[in-house]
């Protein structure tokens, strides 16, 4: 596989969890090329479509930012999430029904995290950019990759 498609899902979507919190769910466009940068360094082809599933999931995340910014707990929101989404797209492979998601709402909220009609909402939209994203070919690829290297050291 070439050196391009060497990163992971969870760490582009960790990465775009904490640079929302960096920039306070704000940013421009020259914060916006640091982030497409920082990802190329990381190993990704950052491509046309890439940036669009990026861009989507960035934006999804700023909703929830912004719905829950003036709570106490907006970094425990983020990480939860960030932790939530990673684990729950590994274990569903990107595809759930209503039961799965409910089910990832109660994780969220199992760790203390209150959970309004609009960050459910907004969660909502991660989840989706988030599918998206994990079923990128370069991503799901690497992924696979990994899946079967660990499954022959067992």
């Amino acid at each position: 596989m070439s050196k391009k498609m060497t990163g992971h899902f969870d760490d582009l979507i960790e990465m775009a969890s904490e640079f929302v919190q960096k920039q306070k769910g704000v940013w421009d466009h020259t914060a916006w090329t640091n982030f497409l940068a920082e990802a190329k360094t990381m190993g990704f082809e950052v491509n046309d479509e890439l940036k669009s599933y990026l861009g989507t999931l960035l934006d999804s995340m700023k909703r929830v930012y912004n719905a829950a910014a003036a709570t106490e707990s907006i970094t425990k929101l983020m990480t939860g999430m960030t932790e939530n989404t990673v684990d729950f797209m590994k274990k569903t492979k990107g595809v759930w029904d209503h039961d799965g998601w409910q089910s990832y709402l109660k994780d969220i909220q199992k760790k203390g995290l209150d959970l309004n009609d609009e960050t459910t909402k907004y969660l909502g939209g991660v989840l989706e950019a988030s599918k998206e994203l994990y079923a990128f070919p370069a991503i799901a690829n690497k992924m696979m990759a990994k899946a079967s290297k660990k499954s022959k050291e067992a």
